[in-house]
């Protein structure tokens, strides 16, 4: 099923100023059952992360946008923290049993969620970022948010920035959904610059260890690689040290990381789980909770390069050589983002359509 993503033109000026403004845990409260006492409305709500608030990435975008829905909605409730995999299903069945309005589940495990989401056929549960099962049952609703297209636009800019011809990639696991970001990001990059080099890394599900990204891409650097995406959660801010330590830089993910590493981070290619967050606490709020997948993307605002969302870090922090171009460079990428909606280009998603043309040009076996 496919349902037409309702945009919010405001929230995502706020949410924008939330990011830039700093992540805060929902309520101010982790692994605590959901509360309505301090809400104008009798709705609540549980987000249940596959790890700790903190990630600076994946897990506090969704936390900023349950933030943002309890000031503008006024909803309460809980962020629950299930550290493993193991876990997750005594969690949520935990969860179920305080009885929130909707149960908020980015990113775990999808037998987990499926299995307690078909024995508690009356709760509700949202899923604000891709979850791979070919059906939903009628209780759930999941968001797939498409990130090859703003992907290609961070690869392009490293494409165009690039000082050896050389740039990376470290990736928290070798999966569709992640390859979506390499390959657009790839084709990004090659499209800038035809001659250069992509070479990607992958951590093997370390999304969490810092030092484990950071040694990652330590080693593309010491191979000649002056920019690296950093695409694997807590792990992505070893990638910003390395890209400190040696002079080098990065290009961020899933937030607008870039304030991490000012100077060093380029650009961020945000991944809007908070947008998506918010949306269906909204849609259930409003009785509007529809089953079923949703797709978004960057025609829709659901995705995109922080540049085009306003931020002028790099350009500000950066050395001048590469920050005296961002301007210009920025006037490109509205206008490629401007033919990637319209169909002109066309970008690798190696995700739903891993065979096609421009997929199989990057060396991606469909």
């Amino acid at each position: 099923m496919k349902t037409s993503p309702k945009l919010f033109g405001a929230l995502a000026g706020a949410a924008t100023l939330a990011l830039v403004a700093g992540c805060s845990s929902a309520s101010d409260s982790t692994e605590s059952s959901p509360s309505s006492e301090s809400a104008s409305v009798d709705f609540t709500y549980a987000l249940v992360t596959p790890g700790a608030a903190g990630d600076g990435s994946f897990i506090d975008s969704a936390i900023t946008g349950a933030t943002l829905a309890e000031a503008e909605l006024g909803v309460s409730g809980a962020v629950v923290e299930a550290e493993s995999v193991s876990q997750q299903e005594s969690v949520l069945r935990s969860t179920v049993a305080t009885q929130p309005d909707i149960i908020i589940a980015p990113g775990l495990d999808p037998e987990s969620l499926l299995a307690v989401a078909a024995e508690n056929p009356d709760q509700l549960f949202g899923v604000p970022s891709d979850i791979y099962v070919g059906e939903l049952p009628d209780n759930v609703q999941a968001y797939s948010i498409n990130m090859q297209d703003a992907s290609y636009l961070g690869g392009y800019a490293a494409g165009s920035l690039t000082e050896t011809g050389q740039v990376g990639a470290v990736l928290g696991i070798d999966n569709p959904g992640l390859n979506q970001f390499y390959y657009g990001y790839k084709q990004g990059v090659l499209d800038a610059c035809p001659e250069c080099e992509v070479t990607p890394t992958y951590l093997n599900g370390e999304f969490g260890d810092p030092a484990v990204g950071q040694e990652a891409a330590l080693g593309l650097f010491q191979g000649g690689a002056d920019i690296v995406f950093a695409v694997a959660g807590l792990s992505g801010q070893g990638v910003f040290k390395a890209a400190e330590d040696t002079g080098n830089y990065a290009i961020g993910v899933d937030l607008n990381q870039d304030g991490d590493a000012p100077g060093t981070v380029i650009a961020s290619v945000m991944k809007r789980v908070d947008v998506t967050t918010y949306a269906l606490i909204e849609s259930a709020l409003n009785d509007q909770f529809t089953s079923g997948f949703v797709q978004a993307g960057i025609d829709d605002g659901f995705s995109g390069l922080s540049w085009l969302a306003g931020s002028t870090t790099f350009a500000d922090n950066g050395p001048e050589a590469l920050a005296s171009q961002v301007p210009a460079l920025t006037d490109e990428i509205t206008a490629l983002q401007e033919q990637i909606v319209s169909g002109e280009i066309l970008v690798c998603d190696a995700l739903n359509d891993a065979s096609s043309e421009s997929c199989v040009e990057l060396g991606l076996a469909g």
